[in-house]
């Protein structure tokens, strides 16, 4: 194979998921990528043979790092620098590559499509957030009247995240990367906050009930291929996350502060449920 050349994000599941469709763009052109990141279990079963994955760089490779060489297109900080851009534009800009809207692929191994096939119809609930800003999460929705209506329609809730969300009737599983992958591939909706499962799901094309605060969708997500809804309240500051550049974790809401509730987070039960039977009118449980 010919002179490498490497594509690095190391951390931020989501974010890492996101360099996929620049690993398709270099890999059209180069003979040998390699991709660094400690988050390489995303992109098992790659079909692209001129691709390799690594979870650190060896010390020659460390050292032609650090010089600069121009082989190295290093996406730390990329969207970070170009916050009111999508997360893909900012990367694709970074590497000089075209802009392109499109999901990142995922892909599985035939065991892994398997993995959860069996189980009856099942909804994945993703309420973990990796940042702690108030604006990420969601305030107002009674989860246990959401999972019971789920419950009458014949359907289980499976919360996927690290700790048990105590809420009754919810089955949860804490999974490696790739059953989670499976376990999102095989639901009939997906429903979560802006973070990596929801990524995951948006990329597998699942139908997704997303909620946002302050980060702008559009810099998230390609609505005309998207396979959801995105609930989002309206607020005067709206998209006030992408005030601050160079940040990972966003600016401090100007309403509330970091102890409040933001308003763009509320939402009420009622609609939620209303806009899950949207989403699940177009599941075939018959077939499930």
């Amino acid at each position: 194979m010919g002179v490498p050349i490497y594509l690095m994000r190391k951390r931020a599941m989501g974010d890492v998921l996101w360099m996929e469709p620049l690993i398709r763009q270099l890999a059209a052109t180069h003979t040998n990528v390699i991709v660094s990141t400690k988050n390489k279990d995303l992109f098992a079963h790659y079909p692209l043979p001129n691709v390799r994955f690594a979870d650190k760089l060896n010390f020659l490779e460390k050292l032609l790092f650090r010089l600069r060489a121009p082989r190295f297109i290093n996406l730390e900080g990329a969207y970070e620098k170009r916050p009111r851009m999508h997360l893909l534009h900012a990367y694709q800009e970074e590497a000089g590559l075209p802009l392109t809207n499109e999901y990142p692929r995922l892909y599985l191994s035939e065991a892994e499509k398997k993995m959860y096939a069996a189980e009856t119809p099942y909804v994945v609930l993703s309420l973990d957030s990796a940042s702690s800003r108030n604006y990420r999460k969601v305030y107002g929705v009674d989860w246990a009247q959401v999972v019971t209506f789920l419950q009458s329609r014949g359907i289980r809730v499976i919360y996927a995240g690290i700790k048990a969300p105590g809420i009754p009737g919810v089955i949860h599983y804490k999974t490696s990367v790739r059953e989670l992958v499976a376990l999102i591939y095989n639901c009939a909706l997906f429903i979560g906050v802006d973070s990596a499962p929801s990524h995951i799901a948006a990329s597998l094309h699942k139908p997704s009930l997303l909620f946002f605060g302050a980060v702008n969708p559009d810099f998230r997500h390609f609505r005309d291929i998207f396979n959801g809804i995105i609930m989002q309240q309206p607020c005067e500051y709206a998209g006030c996350y992408h005030e601050s550049a160079n940040t990972i974790d966003g600016t401090v809401c100007r309403l509330v502060g970091d102890e409040g509730i933001p308003k763009c987070s509320v939402h009420s039960t009622a609609e939620v449920i209303v806009n899950i039977q949207k989403l699940l009118s177009s599941y075939d449980f018959e077939s499930s």
